[in-house]
């Protein structure tokens, strides 16, 4: 069996049709509210699938009414599982939290696609949420006092930028006064702590730095929120599409001063982790693509056995998190943002995470794998330009190979875009190319003569 064969995957591919996802809202919407609606419009924007396990679709559902009425939006998540038994117990959960005041619909269940439909701000396990999301609480809680407007009722509503159920919340709030945004995290109770910690200590050392980090704003125990004001800048990710190696160079040098500076924070990168987060990952896509199982226990035996031969290098501030996305690039000044997993480690592990992301855009994008292997010297010239900025190849393949599998699982299988099969079946043969040292797209030495080496 593959997807194809999968009741979770097949319950994504309804929802995400409007054929047949719409017809249902409008039934539900008429039965709960007595009152048909003119349309509603489902917009997908975010998909998180897990195969023969569960997965969310977030949407935007805009319901209008009447002719000529403005359009009602909700943020709505699509909950699908494979068992039953499960879409029954959340459904019940949903039952239990009371209904928040200016929640239009209940929860509810669509039983022939085993799929538990939320819509903001009635959100599971994140009841702060509902409070958020009024403006007179939101705005003297956490935005700076010279950003608001002089009327509390001309605060605007934060809005949200993404939504993890029983996780997390991260929301955007644009002053009317001065254009600042802000971003906030609703976390869990056990990330706050470190969040926030995370955040002040790169924060503190943001001066003696030559690349940008947000200013926190304020952090709110009680809710477990923690504000900071948006940098400027392009995501890397775009800059990468562009294939200049400049940019490439400048980053190098800002991540060779990243994992020499001076911070302290508490967690612990280590292979044995990183092998564990793999193999999980990897499961998942085996179930959806089970053509690729071989080649993936190959990988991942080769590389549990050249990481007991590898000596890591410990103990370097690493950002852990790191993809295009989270470097912002400017004319004056590059920014890093999402320190929420600011960790020590190898060094190795943040370069060939961003070093794993580009090949992967690569592959996907059909980018020239000429340009691509020069901006990747460029990437590692610049960061071998600070005195301390030392690589090891053999180590740095280790990550490359290690980060392009876990990549194709975040971007392809997590999230299903178009060509997304395509996409895994790229990952998987050209992190083997990297491991033999044939790729296209980088020059490194195989894995294999770290085992001969041995």
């Amino acid at each position: 069996m593959n997807y194809a064969a999968d009741p979770v995957f097949q319950a994504i591919q309804q929802i995400r049709n409007p054929a047949a996802i719409e017809p249902i809202l409008m039934q539900t919407w008429e039965h709960w509210l007595n009152k048909k609606p003119q349309s509603i419009k489902v917009t997908p924007t975010l998909s998180y699938y897990r195969p023969f396990d569960c997965a969310r679709i977030v949407a935007d559902v805009a319901v209008i009414e009447d002719n000529g009425a403005e359009p009602i939006i909700l943020h709505v998540f699509f909950n699908a599982f494979a068992n039953k038994d499960m879409m029954r117990q959340q459904v019940e959960q949903g039952y239990e939290l009371a209904i928040p005041p200016g929640a239009v619909l209940p929860v509810f269940a669509i039983e022939d696609w085993q799929t538990v439909v939320w819509s903001l701000p009635h959100a599971p396990c994140l009841p702060e949420l509902t409070s958020l999301l009024q403006p007179e609480y939101f705005c003297p809680l956490l935005i700076s006092p010279e950003d608001l407007p002089a009327e509390p009722e001309d605060y605007p509503a934060p809005q949200l930028f993404r939504y993890v159920p029983f996780k997390r919340a991260i929301l955007t709030w644009d002053s009317p006064r001065t254009a600042q945004r802000y971003f906030i995290k609703l976390c869990s109770e056990q990330e706050f702590p470190s969040v926030v910690n995370h955040f002040q200590q790169i924060y503190d050392q943001s001066k003696q730095l030559s690349f940008a980090v947000p200013e926190p704003i304020a952090a709110h125990a009680e809710s477990r929120t923690f504000s900071m004001r948006a940098l400027a800048g392009e995501q890397f990710t775009t800059v990468m599409r562009q294939t200049q190696p400049e940019p490439f160079v400048q980053i190098g040098c800002v991540l060779a001063e990243l994992h020499h500076a001076n911070l302290h924070p508490t967690a612990i990168w280590t292979s044995l982790k990183e092998l564990k987060t793999l193999g999980t990952a990897m499961a998942d896509v085996k179930l959806a693509l089970p053509h690729l199982s071989s080649s993936i226990d190959k990988a991942i035996a080769q590389l549990t056995e050249t990481a007991q031969q590898i000596v890591f290098p410990a103990g370097y501030p690493i950002h852990a998190n790191l993809f295009g996305d989270q470097i912002l690039y400017g004319c004056d000044r590059i920014g890093m943002v999402d320190w929420d997993t600011l960790s020590l480690g190898d060094p190795h592990y943040d370069v060939g995470r961003l070093i794993a992301h580009f090949i992967y855009l690569a592959g996907r994008e059909n980018l020239a794998p000429r340009a691509v292997k020069t901006c990747i010297e460029a990437l590692l010239q610049g960061y071998a330009a600070d005195p301390k900025g030392e690589i090891d190849l053999i180590c740095l393949n280790w990550h490359v190979s290690t980060q392009l599998l876990l990549r194709g699982k975040i971007s392809s299988l997590r999230k299903l875009p178009s060509g997304w099969q395509e996409h895994l079946d790229f990952v998987v043969a050209e992190a083997e190319w990297v491991r033999e040292g044939c790729s296209e797209y980088i020059s490194l030495p195989a894995l294999t003569q770290q085992t001969v080496a041995v």
